[in-house]
This record gives C-alpha cells, sequence and structure tokens, in this order.
C-alpha cells in the first residue's frame, strides 16, 4: 500500500532513520518467521502497541455491489485488515514459550465497524486477544469493541504515545532557530495539510488570505503522500524527516488541517490548532440508502473530546458546509493554550502511571 501511495524519496528517508535510530529485527513475513524471531533476539516481553493495530475489516462490510458485473463481488482488502494475517491481534503468541509475557497498550481499531462482525469472526478474535496479560486502548470506541468481543468489562483507556514523547524521546530535536534557518522562514508561521480528497483550491486560498492578515505566514506541510500546495508558494517539501516533522509542527503558531498524529502533536506542544476530521465509520442500513455516521468512532473526536476541545474539530463526513476560513483562524488565535497544556500534562501522567505499571508487572515476571 505504501510504495503505491508514498514517494520512493519518503520511503528511503524513513527507512534511513529506522535504520539509524532503532534497534531493528529481521524481516518477518510469516508467523513461524515472527515466532523464531523472538526466539533468536531472546526476547522476555512484548508489547503491541500504538496505532490501528486492531483495525479490520468484517466480512460483511467486503461485499459489494458491482455495477460494472450486476453482482455482489468481494473486494480485496490489505493483509492488516484481516484477521488470520494480523499478527497484532496476538495468535501467534500462542506459539511463544509461556515465560514471554506479552500487553497490548494504548491499541486502536481505526473505527473498526465491529458491530458487523459475524459469531465466528468474533469467536477467532477473542481467542487470539486471549493471549494477551493484558490490554489497553487508546479511545472509546475500541474499548468498546475489545470489551464486546472479550467479554471484559475493564478496559482501560491509555494515551498515545505521543503524548509523552517529549520526556521520552532520547534524540535531539532541531531547535527552532534551526529550523527557521533550514527552510528560510523570516517570521512565524501557521501549518496547512491536506490531501486533494475532501480540499479545494479556493478554500485553502482564503485561508491563506486570512492567516496573512493576521501577520503570519501560510506555510505548506506535506502529507507523506506529497505535497499538495493548492498553489501557494511557500511550503514544505519532501522527503521529511519524522524528527523535522515533528519540530516543524512544535514550533508553528497554528496547524489547520487533517490526519490525527499533527493533532496529537499540537496537543503534546500547546500549540493552537484546528483539526479537519476525515476519521470515522458510516453506517449503512437498506442497502445504502440510509447512511448514518457515528461521530464516536472518530479517533480525533475521542480526544478531543476528552481534551474539552471539540469546538477546533469540523468532520468531513457530517456533510456540512466548511466554516469559514476567517472563522478558523480566528479559532486559531483565541486558542486556550492554559486548558490545552493542562490536558497534555494530565495525559502524560496517565501514560507513565500505565507504562510503569506495565514495566513492573514484566520485571515481577522474571
Amino acid at each position: 500500500m505504501y510504495d503505491k501511495r508514498i514517494p520512493q524519496i519518503q520511503i528511503d528517508e524513513h527507512s534511513t532513520f529506522t535504520s539509524e535510530v532503532l534497534p531493528i529485527s529481521h524481516l518477518c513475513r510469516t508467523e513461524k518467521e515472527l515466532v523464531n524471531e523472538i526466539k533468536r533476539c531472546k526476547i522476555e516481553a512484548v508489547f503491541v502497541g500504538s496505532d490501528a493495530l486492531f483495525k479490520y475489516v468484517p466480512q460483511s462490510n467486503r461485499r459489494v455491489f458491482s455495477k460494472k458485473k450486476l453482482r455482489y463481488i468481494y473486494y480485496k482488502i490489505i493483509s492488516v485488515e484481516e484477521l488470520n494475517n494480523n499478527p497484532f491481534f496476538g495468535g501467534f503468541l500462542s506459539k511463544l514459550p509461556q515465560s514471554i509475557s506479552a500487553y497490548a497498550f494504548s491499541v486502536s481499531s481505526q473505527n473498526c465497524p465491529f458491530f458487523a462482525m459475524n459469531a465466528n469472526e468474533r469467536m477467532l478474535m477473542k481467542q487470539c486477544m486471549g493471549n494477551y496479560k493484558s490490554i489497553t486502548v487508546r479511545d472509546e470506541w475500541t474499548k468498546r469493541m475489545v470489551e464486546e468481543i472479550t467479554g471484559k468489562n475493564n478496559i482501560a483507556i491509555t494515551p498515545d504515545p505521543v503524548f509523552s514523547f517529549n520526556q521520552n524521546c532520547y534524540l535531539k530535536l532541531p531547535t527552532k532557530d534551526e529550523i527557521f534557518q533550514k527552510y528560510k522562514l523570516k517570521q512565524d508561521y501557521i501549518l496547512i495539510s491536506f490531501s486533494k480528497y475532501y480540499m479545494n483550491d479556493l478554500y485553502i486560498h482564503k485561508l491563506s488570505e486570512e492567516i496573512v492578515k493576521m501577520g503570519f505566514l501560510p506555510l505548506i506541510l506535506p502529507m507523506p503522500e506529497g505535497c499538495i500546495d493548492f498553489g501557494l508558494k511557500n511550503k514544505i517539501e519532501l522527503p521529511l524527516s519524522p524528527l523535522e516533522w515533528y519540530a516543524l509542527i512544535k514550533y508553528a503558531k497554528g496547524y489547520i488541517g487533517e490526519r490525527m498524529h499533527p493533532i496529537v502533536v499540537a496537543l503534546h506542544n500547546s500549540v493552537p490548532f484546528f483539526c479537519f476530521d476525515e476519521y470515522g465509520t458510516v453506517e449503512r442500513k437498506y442497502w445504502g440508502l440510509k447512511q448514518k455516521y457515528i461521530k464516536q468512532s472518530s479517533k480525533t473526536f475521542l480526544i478531543l473530546e476528552r481534551a474539552h476541545l471539540l469546538n477546533f474539530l469540523f468532520s468531513y463526513k457530517e456533510k456540512k458546509k466548511f466554516p469559514e476560513p476567517s472563522e478558523v483562524v480566528n479559532k486559531i488565535l483565541n486558542f486556550p493554550v492554559l486548558k490545552c497544556t493542562q490536558f497534555a500534562n494530565e495525559y502524560q501522567e496517565v501514560y507513565e502511571k500505565n507504562m510503569m505499571n506495565i514495566i513492573n508487572q514484566i520485571e515481577s515476571l522474571r
């Protein structure tokens, strides 16, 4: 999927970062290879998380009507959206020695429509998840899913690890001066980051004009898929290292755009933002004639609901008129920074507490 969507220069940038910074195992493509690699590396405990590792597409949702073939067909999905081929659900753990304990931490299901799963799917998923010593999830939607599948009612919600990034990261971030010098920035900037799927040139140009009126530089931040500049002059091009991407958000005067993790980075660093939310499940009934958007299935919605910052979110899937660009920029200027900082500090403490709890469990078993 990434080979098709992401420019090679950005894939190479991530590969270089990974090989230089992270301890890496051999590449495993089968369950047998994964089990053997864990034994070879003498791994004592397995952490699964975070991000959308419990993502799954129920069989009923893969069945669509083909107008071309005039019949129902099953469309192909990527392997990580399967159940049998996805190691993150924990099926392979049953083949490891009992001395190796496994934990799922802050995992998300990426708005999985779990209500559409059949009895066999639920049974297999329950068996797989039963191999974990403990499971925590990143959002209310995944909590509902795991509790319904496993029959447990005590699944804890723990923060995305980015909420502890500044405390945990041992790498040196570029300074603000270094970022300004490298990208030839001469004034404070507000980042704009969108794909072309929902957004249009006219809206971005109006947004840019409002940002300029307020004395800031409108600066395009690229998606991993590439830099969609909507005709604006000031932009960051790929390739972009993960640390510079993080630093560009950290030092911004605001972020306006899509995707969840830029919002999490902004929250963690008390950077004003306005989110255009692309996530969430649409429930379809009566052969698709009746559709209902379930906003609580959006991972971004759930984080901002916890932070009491839903006024800074607009959902595409509610199919409402876009907010006026002037309104968006005014929200950036009047962002409740202190409220955001308090939430970020509280969430970081929750992260540390729950992570230490698991580490202590592992230590007690050694």
